[in-house]
């Protein structure tokens, strides 16, 4: 038997090293799926979200943020994209998210099994984004530079002009009185190129703008001139209004619906600037407010709130109220992937290495203890070792369990 045909999935596959928050092909959305390792760790992980999400399905809680650590390559951006596909019941194939979860037997305890469940057919809009890729480069030197990124991706989210906020309004105000489709036939017709295709070029098709608006009675040519005027100015808006924006998005659609912000590297996009983290704070804590549940906030962060908090002094320990789920991931999290994801074997390889193990244990533990004996031996009293110098024992052969 050739060593490449002992593990249960091919050994050459293509296999993503680093997981891209908003990366999500959908042949890579089904790998993902499918090959996700939830250990022991991440039961529990999934049990206390699942259950702390329950609350703002079945009733209200202003308890409705999540943080998420772990150091670099500790699983944290993808658990979050894997909860992104969970809670907007993401469809791949014929086959949607939970389904993965449900056909491979992946958590062992069916009340969380029931959780996710409930929040998979629970209407929800998802909101996935890596904070930094989305704001402007220099909006980390603006106080509200946190509710402007969540009000970009809000806008995004509904089909709106995230990256100029004055259409979204425009383009919100025209959907709410049921015509944005007219508006955006009008000036197709006129202007010859698709609205979405062209409204980021706003200051060249300012006059056609004005036109369509003018022609379709929805304002006259001088209010639709000084609105244009008006359009390329700053746009402000309060963290208060924003939640009710958002408030006023979920009561319109009804039915228990849920907008749930996935936020990656927050940790790292806040750094050490305090006003960074107190917007962040408020943002959470106004949305928490406003919509009582029905709006969540998951972040990840390479650093545990806790830790955030006392850095950054006693002015931000409501925030710890506000992010009352707080989900670490450790290093023994990545020792449990690689073993399933990439060393499982096959029933007929791993029988013929216990067999193997059986017949050769002896010699390969003397081996073992021989090269160790050498090594040290080896090394000459007071010398220190620098920590790249390998030590071998049997801890680092991987063979299957007895």
């Amino acid at each position: 038997m050739l060593i490449k045909d002992m593990f249960r999935k091919r050994i050459d596959r293509e296999l993503q090293g680093v997981i891209i928050v908003g990366q999500g092909e959908e042949t890579n959305v089904a790998q993902e799926l499918e090959e996700y390792v939830v250990t022991k760790e991440l039961q529990r992980h999934f049990a206390d979200f699942f259950a702390a999400y329950k609350k703002g399905i079945i009733g209200t809680t202003p308890k409705m943020g999540v943080w998420i650590s772990g150091f670099f390559g500790s699983g944290k951006s993808h658990f979050l994209k894997i909860l992104s596909y969970l809670l907007g019941n993401k469809a791949v194939g014929d086959k949607k998210a939970l389904d993965y979860f449900i056909d491979d037997a992946k958590i062992a305890d069916p009340m969380v099994l029931a959780d996710m469940q409930l929040a998979a057919e629970t209407p929800t809009d998802v909101i996935l984004f890596n904070i930094d890729s989305k704001s402007n480069s220099t909006s980390k030197q603006d106080k509200a530079a946190i509710v402007n990124v969540f009000l970009k991706v809000f806008n995004d989210m509904q089909g709106f002009c995230g990256s100029m906020p004055h259409l979204a309004d425009l383009e919100r105000r025209l959907s709410d009185e049921g015509r944005l489709d007219e508006f955006r036939a009008a000036f197709e017709e006129e202007y010859g190129s698709a609205w979405e295709d062209s409204r980021q070029d706003f200051d060249f098709i300012q006059d056609t703008v004005v036109d369509v608006l003018s022609a379709m009675g929805f304002m006259s040519e001088s209010a639709a001139r000084n609105w244009c005027e008006k359009a390329v100015e700053p746009y402000q808006i309060s963290i208060e209004d924003f939640a009710k924006r958002v408030k006023t998005y979920i009561d319109k659609k009804g039915h228990n619906h849920h907008v749930v912000f996935l936020v990656d590297e927050v940790g790292q996009y806040i750094g050490d600037n305090s006003r960074l983290m107190l917007n962040l704070q408020t943002v959470t804590e106004e949305l928490g407010k406003e919509c009582m549940g029905k709006a969540w906030v998951i972040v990840t962060s390479q650093q545990d709130i806790d830790s955030i908090t006392q850095v950054k002094g006693n002015d931000f320990s409501k925030i710890q109220g506000r992010f009352d789920t707080r989900l670490s991931l450790s290093s023994a999290n990545v020792d449990a992937v690689i073993k399933k994801r990439i060393l499982d074997k096959t029933d007929t390889a791993a029988q013929a290495l216990r067999l193997y193990y059986d017949q050769k244990e002896t010699v390969i533990k003397n081996s073992s203890s021989s090269t160790t004996a050498w090594k040290r031996s080896s090394i000459p009293p007071q010398t220190t070792l620098p920590r790249s110098t390998p030590l071998y024992h049997t801890s680092s052969i991987s063979w299957p369990a007895r």
